[in-house]
């Protein structure tokens, strides 16, 4: 969505020109408080000032900014521009706002895995040593044996592979787990 904040006469002109161009809903403000409470009540995707308002309201960019949220503010001049170069600056910002937005999810996406990544391999070994346990009785094995399949799950996750493309993880036989045990000791 996009809000549209200016004193422009044009200001339904543009606004529907960025919602046929864009395909997004376009909201008008044509007060700083309008624009502050639609800010405060909805999320959007471009925060687009015009200079009239910039002019009718000295200060008022600030507060918009501080409310805007995640949206990509983009500054245009209704009075000097028609409404395709304003589409145009819209579109690039929205554009802009796509890619950071992206940018951002895949840089959190990898602090996430590189975090868990560790925490997982922490789980995998101590269960491992945790099995080889010859006083450990079999239903704790089995308990300890779903949480090392877990984490071996978790671990094909964060490395970006699906469980299902190695034929995916069973939870090995009591008998199993009790020959594993007993061959390491």
């Amino acid at each position: 969505m996009v809000i549209l904040v200016t004193t422009s006469p044009r200001a339904r002109e543009c606004a529907a020109a960025i919602e046929q161009t864009t395909h997004q809903k376009t909201q008008i403000a044509t007060s700083l408080a309008r624009a502050v409470e639609c800010l405060q009540t909805h999320e959007y995707d471009a925060l687009v000032i015009d200079e009239s308002f910039n002019h009718a309201e000295i200060g008022g960019v600030n507060l918009l900014l501080n409310h805007a949220g995640l949206a990509m503010p983009i500054y245009v001049n209704l009075a000097l521009h028609g409404t395709d170069r304003v589409t145009r600056e819209v579109q690039n910002g929205i554009l802009r706002f796509v890619r950071e937005k992206l940018a951002a999810m895949r840089s959190a996406e990898m602090v996430l895995r590189n975090l868990l990544r560790g925490e997982v391999t922490a789980i995998l070994l101590n269960s491992e040593l945790a099995l080889r346990e010859p006083s450990l009785s079999e239903s704790v094995a089995e308990k300890i044996q779903v949480m090392h399949d877990l984490a071996d799950r978790m671990r094909l996750k964060l490395e970006g592979a699906p469980a299902d493309e190695f034929g995916g993880h069973t939870h090995l036989p009591t008998a199993v787990s009790r020959e594993l045990r007993a061959r390491t000791h």
